[in-house]
């Protein structure tokens, strides 16, 4: 099993409105990328660490499932987006295997 990680910081001056839109856009995935056996994705509550963080976590069975979820008309739709909420010089990718 390959636990995905990507934290994205959300960019100065855009609205919550929007930050929550990205946040549906990105749990919308597992609707139509069948390699996603479970999807979480939120914004940071900033107990610790930075508050404005948006991080979503992505379990596949394999890196061929991971590479299918990459390849996806969805996760390229979601990724086309993120600059417009997003910073895009400083995400956090991470892949675990457990």
């Amino acid at each position: 099993m390959i636990k995905h990680i990507f934290i994205a910081t959300i960019k100065p001056g855009v609205s919550a409105a929007r930050v929550e839109q990205a946040i549906q856009d990105m749990r919308a995935m597992k609707d139509t990328v069948p390699e996603i056996q479970s999807l979480t994705v939120g914004r940071s509550l900033g107990w610790a660490g930075s508050a404005d963080t948006v991080s979503m976590v992505i379990d596949v069975a394999d890196q061929a499932s991971f590479e299918r979820l990459l390849a996806s008309d969805a996760h390229q739709k979601v990724s086309a987006a993120a600059g417009e909420v997003f910073r895009t010089d400083n995400f956090v990718l991470s892949q675990i295997s457990y």
